[in-house]
């Protein structure tokens, strides 16, 4: 039984490249290192904040633990500042929301963005129409590990079986496998239907409508 629909969220409800690249080059600059291209971030992200900053380093000092630790650090600080700007999703994102909602189903979002970030962004953009949202805290796994996605569902008071996780990376993919949930991908997103068709995806929606009218199909199917 579909209980619940679990989002990704960079890439698959809003656009947040331009803010993480703003982030990321006020920290890189703030050491005298190199900066980036939105293009470049857009191949750093989906395995967590470490993994990003590690990335946007000089790569003769990526495998600094000590300095990493440190830009990480001032990373989070500067791009709290700068977070708010993804202020607006896709287009279509709020009505399918509200589609779902309108039928019963519990709406989570799961990210591995760091965890108070993204609940600040949420919140200003959706208000309380997210039942529960969790992301990345410190020492503990990140998706494709199943923990978050398994934290979230027993938040939601439901099972792993009966939730949807929609998202627009491998790492989506991974993390739906791992945690028994079913999985849609969206091609809207930072990773092309290509890709995503390489990587195991079994079903691709293009828009939001599309999305919404595949997840209607499941929950008729079920019922």
């Amino acid at each position: 039984m579909l209980r619940a629909v679990i989002f990704d969220f960079d890439g698959t409800l809003a656009d947040t490249i331009p803010a993480i690249t703003e982030g990321v080059n006020l920290t890189m600059r703030q050491y005298g290192f190199p900066t980036h291209s939105e293009a470049e971030v857009r191949t750093f992200i989906n395995n967590g904040p470490r993994m990003l900053i590690r990335r946007a380093l000089p790569r003769e000092l990526q495998e600094n633990e000590c300095l990493l630790d440190r830009v990480l650090a001032d990373y989070d600080r500067l791009y709290k500042t700068v977070c708010l700007h993804t202020d607006t999703p896709y287009d279509g994102i709020n009505a399918l929301i509200d589609r779902l909602r309108e039928r019963g189903v519990r709406i989570g979002v799961l990210s591995n963005k760091q965890d108070h970030l993204l609940r600040k962004i949420c919140t200003g953009m959706f208000g309380d129409r997210i039942d529960c949202i969790v992301g990345t805290v410190p020492d503990r796994p990140t998706k494709p590990d199943p923990y978050l996605a398994k934290k979230l569902a027993e938040s939601l008071g439901v099972d792993t079986r009966d939730c949807i996780m929609i998202g627009d990376s491998d790492v989506d993919i991974r993390t739906a496998e791992n945690a028994e949930m079913q999985c849609i991908s969206v091609s809207w997103g930072y990773r092309d239907r290509e890709f995503l068709l390489q990587n195991g995806a079994k079903a691709i929606a293009s828009t939001p409508e599309e999305l919404s009218l595949m997840i209607e199909n499941r929950m008729e199917r079920i019922d």
